[in-house]
């Protein structure tokens, strides 16, 4: 079965309330664009480090260690610039990995591209890659293909990888295909007659060599603006945005000693912004953005995903900068978009959605089917015709039980009923919910179950009183068999109860009624929901908890549209 993300029956906000555009603001999706991301997968358990560092940590305990090499907090190990939502986890760990395909695949990301430059194709990690991205493609969603990116040694490094999964076709439903081939980026001029027959190539380009403006394959551009690379038809086919650029080449620099030639998470307007909070707002990457926007290129490719670390540079005869960082260093001086813990979170992949859309454009969100009363203790069938569906990921409540750095393991078992389908209906008085799980609904057993968040979406909303954007919360506490309470928030983590409606569970499927008046809709022949699943969420006041704990649908801080 095709489970099709409708990015119309999609939408959300971020902590900055910035909402995602929708299809009157951005147009029709078009099937000519596409977005690639640059997706790192050097750390994986085939690589022994055992030990690693926090520089965003080291700066804010120890800032006396900046510019000391003889600092015992310099040790071997790669340097996070900050923490990461996941935790420190290698790249082969199969829970991240599904958690990134959902997320890459709702912000409506085409393909990823294997950061396999240097001197090895981490083949574990990739291969560990392709095969969830397959297992999803095969339950019928449709993921993001994969691209391999070679620069050092790229002859040897092409023909690895062509013997360790095209050869021999593994995984071959993922494969991204450029011109009626697999594609895939470095020195063909390298390269044996083999590869180059079999591949499309576009040429590896390096953000410090002459740019190959015909048939060049930028991963990131240190001019500003970019560089429009074209085909050989002439065509506007590839253009770079980036997070932060470091056209210095070291970001440790700018982290630790102000040098002010690289352009950081806060740079606009020819300058780095050093206001508190501006870390918060991508306005470096917004203003890439929106110059790649204008130019009109086939592709857009983005830097980066899951680049969490860099290597520490010692530069003992260098008395006035001895330490330093090339790729990444700090929060502001790093170049990745995947969710942080704390301090800017999810806001850089809101961002990312908001411009995929503002690229490509966005469905239109169907408006629903009719009005249709639901006996709530009748039969499931009745939303057999019901429109819009709304589909959830398969594999979404696996467990996690995988080494990260050092002796840490990260263990979570808290995924428990996963959503498959979500569909909604109403009528004079009231609003009804369904969802079917891909297995039996567990019982009740007093911990957060079955929740559906709910935001009614009216002028001046983000003035009503919300938590995280909700303004009404299903089966906080589940009553007795047939019934459960329905609760207004008061602002943050407080919930008053405004009465209960009907609910019945039967096997897999869940339906459940709320009146009209409740929400508000009473009088209300034209309105907007957005709403969200959840089950077995952990730490209620947190909404970093949607990406972290249980069964979220849709996945994190995205919910599902219902128009009226």
């Amino acid at each position: 079965m095709k489970r099709h993300m409708n990015s119309g029956l999609i939408s959300g906000r971020d902590a900055l309330y910035r909402f995602l555009p929708m299809n009157d603001r951005v147009g029709d999706l078009g099937k000519d664009k596409l977005v690639g991301m640059f997706y790192f997968i050097n750390l994986g358990s085939e690589n022994e480090i055992n030990k690693h560092h926090n520089v965003e940590e080291i700066m804010t305990r120890t800032p006396e260690a900046i510019g000391d090499l003889q600092h015992p907090v310099w040790e071997e190990g790669p340097y996070h610039w900050g923490e990461p939502l996941f935790g420190f986890y290698r790249h082969d760990d199969e829970w991240v990995i599904r958690k990134h395909v959902m997320m890459l695949t709702l912000a409506g990301v085409d393909f990823i591209v294997f950061d396999t430059t240097n001197n090895s194709m981490h083949k574990e990690t990739a291969l560990a890659v392709m095969k969830v991205l397959e297992t999803f493609q095969h339950e019928g969603v449709q993921v993001p293909k994969v691209v391999f990116y070679t620069n050092t040694r790229s002859g040897e490094r092409v023909q690895q990888i062509y013997v360790a999964v095209y050869k021999e076709g593994k995984y071959k439903d993922i494969w991204f295909y450029w011109e009626d081939k697999p594609l895939i980026i470095g020195r063909p001029e390298e390269c044996s007659k083999e590869t180059v027959d079999f591949f499309t190539f576009r040429n590896s380009q390096w953000p410090t060599e002459p740019p190959k403006l015909t048939g060049g394959f930028p991963w990131i551009d240190f001019n500003r603006p970019q560089l429009m690379y074209k085909n050989k038809a002439g065509e506007n086919e590839i253009m770079s945005v980036s997070i932060a650029q470091h056209p210095q080449i070291k970001f440790g620099d700018s982290a630790f000693y102000g040098e002010v030639a690289n352009r950081g998470r806060s740079y606009h307007g020819f300058a780095n912004d050093a206001l508190k909070g501006a870390i918060d707002y991508g306005y470096n990457i917004a203003e890439q953005w929106e110059y790649a926007i204008s130019c009109d290129p086939k592709i857009i490719f983005v830097t980066g995903w899951n680049e969490w670390t860099a290597g520490m540079l010692k530069r003992p005869k260098c008395k006035e900068r001895p330490i330093t960082f090339i790729d990444s260093c700090s929060p502001e001086f790093s170049r990745d978009i995947e969710p942080r813990k704390g301090g800017h979170f999810d806001n850089y992949y809101m961002q990312l959605i908001d411009y995929i859309r503002r690229f490509k454009g966005v469905e239109k969100t169907p408006v629903a089917s009719g009005e249709k009363t639901i006996d709530i203790f009748g039969d499931f069938t009745q939303w057999n015709a019901i429109e819009p569906t709304y589909y959830g990921f398969p594999f979404a409540n696996h467990a996690r039980n995988h080494a990260g750095f050092g002796d840490e393991v990260f263990i979570d078992d808290s995924g428990r009923n996963n959503f498959e389908v979500m569909k909604v209906s109403h009528d004079q008085a009231y609003v009804y919910f369904y969802a079917k799980c891909y297995e039996p609904i567990t019982a009740y057993d007093f911990t957060p179950w079955m929740r559906l968040f709910i935001s009614v979406i009216q002028p001046l909303d983000s003035c009503r009183p919300h938590w995280e954007g909700y303004h009404f919360l299903a089966n906080s506490e589940f009553l007795n068999g047939d019934s459960t309470f329905i609760c207004q928030c008061k602002g943050g983590w407080r919930w008053e109860t405004l009465g209960y409606s009907l609910l019945q569970t039967k096997e897999n499927e869940l339906q459940l009624s709320i009146p009209k008046k409740m929400l508000g809709l009473e009088n209300e022949a034209h309105f907007e929901l957005q709403f969200k699943w959840v089950d077995h969420m952990s730490e209620s006041e947190n909404i970093e908890d949607f990406y972290l704990n249980g069964v979220t649908a849709p996945y994190g801080r995205l919910n599902y549209v219902f128009k009226v």
